[in-house]
């Protein structure tokens, strides 16, 4: 078995968190004072420090291979081609894929992998800069994507913390910094770690626009580099994104409108062009992506094939199956109910013993499931007690809670009808495992002040 964690990890593995240590201190004691939720910068940095060690040690050690180790094996492919073709070097890293372009490699700087595939290189091209940064190391690496990343969740941590200043800080933290899964699988050399914190830069800045109104051109800036980060890697995700945003800022602009009569007038039009817009994006977006996401029908035959796939014997005991479904939007919708609860809640525990990893996934997916549970009690509680509208406000109320349940719920269909196995289910949902966890815990909050006035 290959091992591409060599000595000089170990010997400067120490050094690494020493500095990382203390420029996180700085940071840390230069804001604590004005902001309270710094205590938790340091927590969650090391957190997802060394969640990216003891992946790079499952996957060296325990797999002895996986996409990681061929990120980082094209990367340094790519790096080592810095120094021999600058110019090539460039033009690759800027996202031309060209034959010209693969000719410069050769068998002293390596063959990297996933050249014909786009979105699997964009993850090559980034790594290759961070190499740099880690001595083209892979556990070295490894940590400076973790760092790069993570400045991502702690911004939304940051964001949310804010918006929910009556809800126990803790919570969010645990949510957004100190989930499992997000700290295992989103802070390796993956395709994940980028699209995650992307995904919380999005929402971050978002919501400091509509919600704040501060800095809206960087923030701005920040959206239009995060959105091509999810559009180069995984554009579903995109997709999702795009569409709870879209639908909480209508809602949000509408219910800013204080007279009704005025409501009810406006309420068609700005439905309409808030609506052509969107679809004027994801249509525009869809035909330049191409592939798999040019067209609805092209989706639909994705899912459907992705899902049939699953039946073949080489996924073992480590599949799911929703059950068969037509290759039509009537077909794919009739698998919403399946598809969402396999996406936020599998594997189940007793489905969770094929490996260590997935068995981590099945105590945190019983821990969302129970959550779940405690919020729906309270919500019918309440609308035993006060009405259904009542107990329906609360989250109708918050467009933050609105767009974290929209979210999360469309995403985790998604994943839910077009993935095959758990291995791949843990890792792809865990960009809706910070808001879908913010967002109970919110509702077990407010659903309880309810109960005791």
């Amino acid at each position: 078995m290959t091992n591409y964690i060599d000595i000089w990890d170990y010997i400067l593995l120490p050094f690494y968190l020493v500095i990382i240590y203390f420029i996180a201190r700085f940071i840390k004691d230069k804001n604590i004072n004005e902001h309270p939720e710094f205590k938790y910068y340091i927590k969650g940095l090391f957190a997802s420090v060394f969640g990216s060690i003891f992946f790079c040690l499952i996957y060296n050690y325990y797999y002895g291979g996986g996409d990681t180790i061929g990120y980082y094996i094209s990367a340094k492919a790519l790096n080592n081609l810095m120094y021999k073709d600058f110019h090539s070097y460039l033009s690759i890293l800027t996202g031309h894929l060209t034959p010209e372009n693969y000719s410069a490699f050769d068998s002293n700087t390596g063959y990297p992998w996933y050249y014909s595939d786009p979105q699997s290189f964009t993850v090559v091209r980034f790594t290759s800069v961070f190499l740099i940064l880690g001595l083209r190391k892979f556990i070295l690496s490894s940590i400076i994507v973790s760092v790069i990343t993570y400045w991502g969740l702690w911004k939304l941590f940051r964001v949310f913390n804010k918006i929910f200043n009556n809800i126990k800080q803790k919570h969010i933290a645990i949510a957004i910094l100190f989930m499992p899964s997000v700290i295992f699988w989103g802070s390796g050399i993956l395709k994940d770690s980028f699209t995650l914190s992307a995904t919380a830069w999005i929402v971050y800045s978002f919501f400091n626009i509509i919600i704040y109104k501060k800095k809206i051109l960087f923030n701005l800036i920040l959206i239009i580099i995060s959105v091509y980060v999810l559009i180069s890697i995984k554009p579903y995700i995109f997709f999702a994104l795009f569409a709870g945003l879209i639908i909480v800022f209508t809602y949000w602009q509408i219910k800013n409108i204080k007279n009704t009569i005025l409501r009810i007038i406006i309420l068609p039009i700005v439905l309409i062009i808030v609506m052509s817009f969107g679809s004027y994006i994801v249509l525009t977006l869809s035909q330049t992506i191409g592939g798999a996401y040019s067209s609805i029908d092209k989706v639909i035959e994705k899912a459907y094939i992705t899902q049939d796939d699953l039946k073949k014997e080489y996924y073992g005991g480590n599949s799911f199956d929703i059950g068969y479904f037509d290759p039509t939007v009537n077909g794919v919708l009739s698998k919403t109910f399946p598809a969402v609860i396999a996406g936020i809640y599998r594997p189940f525990l007793w489905e969770s013993f094929h490996s260590p990893v997935t068995l981590l996934s099945g105590f945190e997916t019983l821990f969302i499931l129970l959550l779940s549970l405690q919020i729906f009690i309270k919500f019918l509680t309440v609308w035993i007690l006060k009405s259904f509208k009542y107990s329906i406000k609360i989250i109708l109320d918050n467009p933050v809670v609105l767009f974290s349940i929209i979210f999360s719920v469309s995403f985790a269909f998604i994943i839910g009808l077009t993935t095959a196995n758990f291995g791949a289910l843990v890792r792809y949902r865990i960009p809706l495992i910070p808001f879908f966890i913010t967002a109970l815990f919110v509702l077990k909050d407010y659903y309880n002040k309810e109960l005791k006035n």
